[in-house]
């Protein structure tokens, strides 16, 4: 690496090109200090202080993406839609501890610019009384499943936990729109159990199935080049059909049909800390992986028993 490489801090990947950790750390540090930072500029800016690497610049949109969806998701950086399009700012410094060894810092703290992920460090650390302090479910607030239960029906289900919402979905699509199932293979349907999710496209695998059997599914629809998450009711040879808000609101169903169907949504080793998430994961509860552990593969983590209690918690057992 030449100089200007080293007194910007970069850190190449495997490839040679800018890591995911050191764009990370060069756009969280440009917005605490710019205070508020256009996407057009951040991508711009970036070019500019890589161009004396002499990298391939194609490579940059997707880890500049990347990035800015981690440091969004953490908490890191708050999104706004101007009339000039994207730009993000620093959210207030504060530090996250979940009972672990560890605690995360999050916001405009003075370590913005480090090249990692997440600015994680020792609870004993002393960051000065300045610097606000939660614990990590006062962060993530309510289960994203119970707003979700109150946004379509007005109500809340503080003790059934994700199945409530599942239970809702299944009424919901019970009375939706009919659906024709003449093209089989345009639909795939979650109907199958065990550990192994698997994918519906484009040939359903794991625990996905094409319609073969009565019952209330969540389903991928596809229609053309797109694709929409839905919820099936299958009564025969008729159907019914409801689609979710958002893929999110689908997500948390998806795992309050897995509690209801006696399988768990999560796993974890206590013995090695290996966590996997056993459905498409929602985005709460991947934050809270995010903020407390190590990501060893893309629905699977490193973390201690205190934060699997924390995404436990927000997940369900289930019945």
């Amino acid at each position: 690496m030449n100089a200007w490489g080293q007194a910007i801090g970069f850190v190449a990947d495997a490839e040679g090109a800018p890591s995911l950790e050191t764009v990370i750390g060069h756009i969280r540090g440009a917005v605490v200090e710019g205070g508020y930072i256009s996407r057009g500029r951040i991508t711009s800016g970036l070019k500019e202080a890589y161009r004396p690497l002499a990298l391939d610049e194609s490579y940059f949109a997707n880890r500049i993406e990347e990035a800015l969806r981690i440091l969004e998701l953490s908490g890191d950086l708050d999104e706004y839609a101007t009339a000039a399009g994207r730009g993000y700012a620093p959210t207030p410094p504060r530090q996250i501890d979940w009972g672990g060894a560890e605690v995360t810092m999050l916001g405009a703290a003075t370590d913005a610019g480090a090249s990692v992920a997440l600015r994680q460090s020792a609870r004993d650390v002393d960051r000065g009384a300045a610097v606000a302090k939660f614990s990590l479910r006062a962060e993530l607030g309510r289960p994203e499943w119970r707003n979700a239960l109150v946004e379509l029906l007005g109500t809340d289900a503080v003790n059934e936990g994700p199945t409530a919402l599942f239970h809702l979905a299944q009424a919901l699509a019970t009375s939706g729109d009919r659906y024709a199932l003449d093209e089989p293979n345009s639909v795939a349907v979650l109907s199958g159990l065990g550990p192994f999710f698997g994918r519906a496209d484009p040939t359903p695998s794991g625990r996905w199935q094409r319609v073969e059997e009565s019952g209330c599914f969540p389903a991928i629809v596809n229609s053309g080049y797109s694709s929409r998450v839905a919820i099936l009711n299958v009564d025969g040879a008729a159907a019914t059909i409801w689609f979710p808000p958002s893929r999110d609101i689908w997500r948390w169903i998806v795992v309050g049909q897995t509690l209801e169907a006696g399988h768990p949504a999560t796993r974890y080793d206590p013995a090695t800390g290996q966590f996997d998430f056993l459905t498409e994961p929602p985005r709460q509860a991947e934050r809270a992986a995010l903020l407390t552990g190590i990501q060893t593969n893309a629905w699977s983590w490193r973390l201690d028993p205190f934060a699997n209690g924390v995404i436990e918690s927000l997940m369900g057992l289930p019945r």
